[in-house]
C-alpha cells in the first residue's frame, strides 16, 4: 500500500487522518521504520503523540517501543496485540443471561461492544449518545445487521439495565478516565452492574494516566476505580482496582519529557 513512501511521510499521513480505534496499530507499524534510529524514534513518537495527546492506546504503544531492547520486534508484538485484542470475546462470555425486561446498555459504541453484540444474539443492546462518544457512525459499520436503538441522555430505557458498559478512555491506579456524562448516566439508569470496557492499550501506569488526563478536555472526567463493579479487558473480567494494577507498559521518560 505504502510503496516507496518514507517512514516520516507514512507517519505524517496516519497522524493527520484523525483518531480512531485503528490509529495506534497503524502508527506503530509506521514507527517501526525508525527502529534502527533510537533518537529518530523518540522524535517520531513525540510528534505523533502531539497530534493525538489523549489517545491512550497510542501512548501505550509508543512507550512500549521506547522501552524495548528491540523496537522492531516489539512493534510487531504491539500491532498483533492491538489487532487480535480479545476484549470483545471476553465481554461476550462475561455478559449474564437476562430476562425480557432487561437490556445491555453501552455509552457510545466501541469495537469490543460490537463484537460482544454480534456474539450474544440472545441479549438486547442499547447505545447512548453522550459527549465525546456518539455511537451513530460506529453502528453503521457494525458486524451484524442487528437493530441497536440509539438513545439520548434524557431518554430512559423501557426496562431495567442489566449491565451498563462504559468505555474507558484510560485506566490506571488513580482512577478511570471516562466521558463526563458517565456519572450522570450511572445515577439516572441505576444499572444492576456497571462495567468498564478497557481494550488493549488502555491500562496505563500512573504517570502516563496523568498525562492523558491533562491532555483531555472537559468532556472527560476521572472517576474512582471503586465506582464500577468490574472491568473487562484483554485478560478478561476482573475488579477494576485489580485491572488498574496491571498496566501493559512501563514508563518512558522520553515521553514524559516530550
Amino acid at each position: 500500500m505504502w510503496g516507496d513512501v518514507t517512514p516520516a511521510e507514512r507517519l505524517r499521513a496516519i497522524a493527520r487522518r484523525g483518531a480512531g480505534e485503528d490509529l495506534a496499530a497503524a502508527a506503530t507499524a509506521a514507527l517501526a521504520g525508525y527502529a534502527d534510529e533510537p533518537a529518530s524514534l523518540v522524535v517520531a513518537c513525540r510528534r505523533v503523540i502531539t497530534h493525538h495527546p489523549a489517545d491512550s492506546a497510542l501512548l501505550w504503544a509508543c512507550t512500549r517501543l521506547l522501552t524495548a531492547a528491540d523496537p522492531a520486534s516489539e512493534a510487531r508484538r504491539v500491532v498483533e496485540a492491538l489487532r487480535s485484542d480479545p476484549t470483545g470475546r471476553h465481554l461476550a462470555r462475561a455478559l449474564p443471561l437476562t430476562d425480557e425486561s432487561e437490556a445491555v446498555v453501552a455509552l457510545g459504541w466501541t469495537r469490543a461492544v460490537d463484537e460482544a453484540c454480534a456474539e450474544r444474539t440472545d441479549l438486547p443492546f442499547l447505545a447512548y449518545r453522550v459527549r465525546g462518544s456518539d455511537p451513530t457512525g460506529a453502528l453503521r459499520e457494525r458486524r451484524t445487521d442487528r437493530s441497536v436503538r440509539v438513545l439520548d441522555p434524557w431518554d430512559l430505557p423501557a426496562g431495567s439495565v442489566a449491565v451498563l458498559l462504559v468505555p474507558a478512555i484510560a485506566i490506571g491506579p488513580e482512577g478511570v478516565l471516562v466521558t463526563a456524562d458517565t456519572e450522570e448516566m450511572l445515577t439516572a439508569l441505576v444499572p444492576n452492574r456497571s462495567w468498564i470496557v478497557a481494550p488493549e492499550g488502555h491500562c496505563l501506569p500512573g504517570p502516563l494516566l496523568r498525562r492523558i488526563v491533562e491532555a483531555s478536555g472537559p468532556q472527560h472526567v476521572l472517576l474512582p476505580n471503586e465506582r464500577f463493579d468490574a472491568a473487562v479487558g484483554p485478560r478478561g473480567r476482573a475488579p477494576v482496582p485489580e485491572t488498574a494494577r496491571q498496566p501493559g507498559c512501563a514508563v518512558a521518560a522520553e515521553i514524559l519529557r516530550g
